[in-house]
């Protein structure tokens, strides 16, 4: 018992070196680590949201593109089949022309009709092109704004 008097960490009531009960100690850490699992499965949670989002997102984007791109393709098989047929109608007219006033009138009227259906084609196209854009775009979008917001929320 005299050791234990001269000793300066000895500790009365039978407390540790940090001035706690061990029963007291015991209980703060289960307490900490309880709290410290919590905390680990509420990240882990945020994280399989997160990365299922991801996927979401992903796959829509992907199914826009495989649709933007079957729209686009069928817009230009449009055009190429339209220019097609104006071209074979375009000759048939031209055999019928009677003098060569004629032909350079219809020549002319083509040119000038060819070059106004291009213009028309390619607003048509650029137009598709923009809403294939924002169509492909919209799913990554969406889940970077719902990100944000999760992102912004307090951790408890």
């Amino acid at each position: 018992m005299a050791e234990a008097k001269n000793d300066p960490f000895a500790m009365p009531n039978s407390q540790n070196i940090l001035g706690m009960d061990p029963s007291q100690l015991n209980e703060t850490f289960r307490s900490m680590t309880q709290k410290s699992m919590e905390q680990s499965k509420e990240a882990y949670g945020r994280m399989k949201a997160a990365a299922d989002e991801a996927t979401k997102a992903l796959e829509s984007t992907m199914e826009n593109v495989h649709q933007g791109s079957l729209q686009l393709s069928k817009k230009a098989i449009d055009a190429m089949r339209t220019n097609a047929e104006l071209g074979f109608a375009h000759l048939d007219s031209m055999m019928s022309a009677k003098s060569f006033a004629e032909v350079i009138e219809m020549q002319t009227a083509y040119v000038r009709k060819q070059v106004e259906m291009a213009t028309d084609q390619a607003k048509e196209m650029q137009t598709l092109t923009q809403a294939v854009a924002q169509d492909m775009m919209k799913p990554g979008r969406e889940a970077f704004q719902k990100a944000s917001k999760t992102a912004a929320e307090p951790v408890r």
